[in-house]
């Protein structure tokens, strides 16, 4: 290459380093920010446990009914439970509980509160939906194979 050339290409160089006017500049992009993270949902102890209880009850068709709102205990018939657990078990062992959060819903009684875990299972899992009741009795229970949005808005207060 002649003198001129490396001349001319230095200069060049040397000016979109620089920025001269009237020629192009090699702007450096920002970064794609990150998304924020989001803050899971913290489980209360006592409920975790409360579902674990109970999903392991129903599996097997031995529920405490002294733990349950006296309107749904009269809902939860022997039939009932046998139909629930003949459901749910072949989920298979229960090994672990993860705390999805909470729900509303205009269902809900006044002071409840609801609660949604995914329990996985030895030969798959299952949603778990828990309102508990102002008095801290289990107002409603049910158990889906799916969690979607049309299933988390305001459950009707029975178990299924």
């Amino acid at each position: 290459m002649s003198r001129t050339k490396l001349g001319w290409l230095g200069a060049l160089i040397c000016a979109v380093a620089l920025g001269a006017p009237g020629l192009p500049v090699l702007a450096r992009g920002k970064p794609t920010p990150s998304p924020s993270p989001t803050v899971a949902p913290v489980a209360d102890p006592a409920i975790t446990k409360l579902a674990r209880q109970q999903f392991l009850a129903w599996q097997i068709g031995a529920i405490d009914k002294s733990l349950y709102n006296p309107e749904l205990v009269v809902k939860m018939t022997d039939a009932k439970v046998a139909d629930v657990s003949r459901h749910i078990a072949p989920v298979g062992a229960l090994e672990s509980t993860t705390y999805i959060g909470p729900f509303t819903g205009a269902d809900l009684p006044a002071g409840a509160r609801g609660y949604i875990y995914e329990m996985i299972c030895s030969d798959g899992k299952l949603y778990e939906w828990l309102i508990v009741d102002a008095q801290g009795k289990i107002a409603s229970i049910f158990f889906r194979d799916t969690l979607t949005t049309e299933n988390v808005t305001a459950p009707a207060p029975t178990p299924t």
